[in-house]
């Protein structure tokens, strides 16, 4: 297998190597990508580093209220894409910085779970949401350029299909990775909309990681200490974990 993991952070250098450290320790033929988010400068004391890493200079990356405002990831799937040009790469995971390995070796168990299900695209909280209540799509759905923009790029007999979920670790192949990558936005769409929903009307299959989304979702408050027990609960990731970089070293599970 050839993976490679994108790690989208915005922290300070040691904290970037700490999380980097960590993933290696946990993953054997670890292969980051650092995609980073943070001042160019900071950016700039990674360039000795062996990790490969890529500034991302994108304004929709950088939202106070990711949902109101629309937070995109295609200038980081843009990036990306661009950066792994020429990569053997078969699978691309998509990790946020307060994202933390639970079991060792994930990517084996994610590839796995992939090709059980015949998927593209594997990703926590998948729904379909068009017709529906939930507070993304109703963000969305009045505004015509939305609906419109599916109906363009789409390859579905239904073009209505929404999808929602989260964008944090999504695992893909890679061939559905750089499809996404390779739209353009002709209107804003709030990323956990957007991704699901694109690779989906592109003709890729979207399947949900079944059972993990309790361990992901946004309004956990897990520690460091926590990873221990969530294994014995069935959990792949843990997220988010927001404390685990700024230690003066990365705890043990």
């Amino acid at each position: 297998m050839s993976v490679v993991t994108i790690m989208l952070t915005h922290q300070a250098p040691e904290a970037v190597r700490r999380m980097v450290a960590h993933w290696h320790r946990e993953q054997p033929d670890f292969d980051p990508l650092v995609a980073y988010g943070g001042p160019r400068e900071l950016f700039e004391a990674l360039a000795d580093d062996p990790f490969t890493s890529v500034f991302i200079d994108d304004p929709r990356l950088h939202t106070a209220d990711h949902p109101r405002e629309r937070q995109s990831y295609l200038g980081v799937f843009k990036a990306v894409a661009a950066q792994l040009a020429g990569s053997p790469a078969q699978f691309l995971h998509l990790v946020e910085y307060d994202e933390v390995p639970v079991v060792r070796d994930v990517h084996a168990a994610l590839i796995e779970r992939l090709r059980a299900e015949g998927a593209d695209l594997l990703a926590s909280g998948l729904k379909r949401v068009d017709g529906t209540g939930d507070p993304h799509y109703l963000n969305h759905c009045h505004d015509p350029a939305f609906a419109s923009y599916w109906e363009r790029i789409s390859c579905r007999e239904d073009k209505g299909v929404v999808l929602s979920a989260l964008g944090c670790g999504t695992f893909w192949q890679r061939a559905a990775f750089e499809a996404v990558a390779a739209l353009e936005e002709e209107t804003p769409i709030y990323l956990e909309l957007f991704l699901p929903t694109a690779a989906h009307h592109l003709g890729y299959r979207v399947r949900p990681l079944r059972g993990q989304y309790r361990f992901m979702h946004p309004d956990n408050r897990f520690e460091p200490d926590d990873l221990r027990d969530l294994a014995g609960q069935g959990a792949l990731c843990a997220h988010p974990v927001k404390t685990m970089w700024l230690d003066t070293a990365p705890r043990s599970q």
